[in-house]
């Protein structure tokens, strides 16, 4: 059972370094010295957060579940 537990909980820790990397990097593409970059910046910070949106209604569908 916890074996499978941490299995479950894999993917939204995953995704969650991933969104965090994508706000990182997209916040550096804001800095002056790459100001001709900033677009992907803008990017960066939409992919990030639909990742985080993916993660939320991940955990919203888990809490379903072990309330049902």
């Amino acid at each position: 059972m916890n074996s499978e537990i941490a299995q479950h909980q894999q993917l939204p820790n995953l995704l969650g370094l991933l969104s965090s990397l994508f706000f990182f990097f997209g916040s550096l593409l804001f800095l002056p010295a790459f100001a001709s970059y900033a677009t992907v910046g803008v990017w960066c910070f939409v992919m990030g957060s639909l990742i985080m949106f993916i993660i939320y209604v991940m955990s919203m569908k888990d809490t379903g579940k072990k309330c049902g």
